[in-house]
């Protein structure tokens, strides 16, 4: 190396400052050698070193890595987090978004909340940009799209994210929502767009499914409308063979996702196991939840239907089944009724959740390992063909619904894709209405006082492996067989 080139000052970018700090750790190089590896000097190679956990943090949350800065948002990183809540919500709306917009809208809805010391400058939304993975920003009817170099370039990192985990404490979760009583016609597209509310509300739940890369699979969260629907009499809930919980819209919360998480948590304590668990990016999925045994890693935004495992023929496979269940039931009663869509309205929650539970036993260790490998999660001992659409169940399904639609008084009968797939877009969490920018803010002070009061609570309690385990612990300790 010349003189002039030792002078020069050398910016690496993350992912090279990642690479020194693993080639530190796994290898025998001393400092000098390594900063002549990567062309800095040596006390720029300790000094990265000493911010080792600041920059794979940075490199795990999605930073971009050919950056030679990432600036971090510390003090004001609730601020990030309610911006990204409002974003979220504005690309769901079709809204086109700029720069200045976030910035501008930034500005509004952090002084409403009280934070009057935050600046909206072009570093911070640099900054905020590269926390969220947001490359680019959509116009209007852009919002689904997916970006091909960002799913590139997260699939060429999960072998670094899963780095010294096993495949079998890898996993996935994502809810769903299920018109648990629907019949096959084609009226049940006007039903899934009309789900917001009102009577059609009554009748979906939604369902959390959370599964490994090795086909395990925790019992299903269910949520529904009631704390203990009628059908529920005489019944603890604690029995059933789901997790239950329950709020006037049927929707994932940010408070019952943190509650799920921690008791996960518990559960991967106790069997002494540390976990990757991978998500989505929905504004009910907090991502700055604290947990020992696990770890999230989230997808960046509007990749879901070609990163996410659940979403690549796992819940199709599951939703498949649960039909035939339903149609089935209809089936073997519609003698003693005038049509089946009769019979469809005296199918109860409690059905439904048995119908749940046994359709996801059924969903194949098979079916939940391709679906993570055509996700870009390499598994060892399979071939390297693309794995197929579980569509066992089509031909069954398709004769079923022959039968039905014979007794159903619908517009018209569906095809076996259709009735599977319909309400795969019904919203699973709250969307806002027509002052949604208002109750983002209301609903996240709401959030920060309930999380200020649970961390009060919980310092005067031990965490310990005493007998008196939680209910839901005990739930999810159950973890279902296929």
């Amino acid at each position: 190396m010349s003189r002039l080139q030792k002078l020069r000052r050398m910016e690496l970018t993350l992912t090279d400052k990642v690479n020194l700090i693993k080639e530190a750790e796994s290898t025998k190089m001393t400092r000098q050698q390594l900063g002549e590896k990567f062309g800095i000097g040596k006390t720029t190679v300790t000094d990265i070193i000493k911010k080792k956990d600041q920059y794979l943090k940075q490199f795990e949350e999605n930073a971009d890595g050919s950056r030679q800065r990432v600036k971090t948002t510390t003090k004001f990183k609730d601020v990030s987090a309610l911006v990204w809540t409002w974003f979220q919500q504005a690309q769901a709306k079709n809204i086109p978004v700029s720069g200045p917009m976030v910035q501008e809208k930034a500005l509004a809805i952090t002084m409403d909340s009280g934070v009057y010391d935050f600046k909206a400058s072009n570093g911070w939304l640099d900054s905020w940009r590269s926390r969220y993975a947001v490359k680019s920003f959509k116009v209007n009817g852009e919002s689904a799209d997916v970006d091909a170099q960002v799913v590139d370039d997260f699939k060429s990192r999960i072998a670094e994210m899963c780095q010294g985990y096993s495949a079998g404490n890898i996993f996935n979760t994502d809810e769903t929502g299920v018109y648990f009583r629907a019949l096959p016609d084609r009226t049940l597209a006007h039903k899934a767009d009309d789900c917001k509310g009102g009577k059609v509300s009554k009748e979906r739940l939604t369902v959390m499914f959370t599964c490994s890369m090795t086909g395990e699979k925790l019992k299903p969260f269910v949520i529904g409308k009631a704390a203990k629907p009628r059908c529920f009499k005489h019944i603890d809930v604690q029995t059933l063979p789901v997790y239950w919980n329950s709020n006037k819209k049927a929707w994932m919360t940010g408070s019952l996702f943190n509650e799920y998480l921690r008791e996960f948590n518990n559960l991967m304590r106790r069997q002494r196991r540390k976990v990757l668990l991978f998500l989505d990016n929905a504004t009910s999925h907090c991502p700055d939840i604290k947990l020992s045994h696990v770890t999230l890693k989230f997808f960046p935004a509007n990749t879901t239907s070609v990163l996410q495992p659940l979403d690549q023929g796992i819940i199709r496979a599951f939703k498949a089944r649960y039909r035939k269940r339903l149609l089935r039931a209809v089936i073997a009663k519609v003698d003693n009724a005038t049509t089946a869509s009769e019979v469809a309205k005296s199918v109860n929650v409690l059905d439904a959740i048995r119908w749940i539970s046994g359709a996801w036993n059924e969903t194949k260790t098979e079916t939940i390992v391709k679906c993570f490998r055509n996700s870009g999660f390499n598994v060892v001992g399979l071939d390297g063909r693309d794995a197929q659409p579980d569509t066992a169940d089509d031909e069954e399904l398709r004769r079923l619904i022959q039968q039905v639609h014979q007794s159903t008084e619908g517009e018209g009968q569906c095809t076996v894709d259709e009735f599977i797939n319909f309400d795969d877009s019904v919203p699973t969490e709250e969307t806002y209405g027509g002052e949604w920018e208002k109750q983002i803010v209301e609903n996240f002070l709401s959030d920060k006082t309930q999380e200020t009061n649970d961390d009060e609570d919980d310092s005067e309690e031990k965490d310990d492996d005493s007998e008196n385990t939680d209910p839901m612990t005990a739930v999810i300790c159950q973890t279902a067989t296929s």
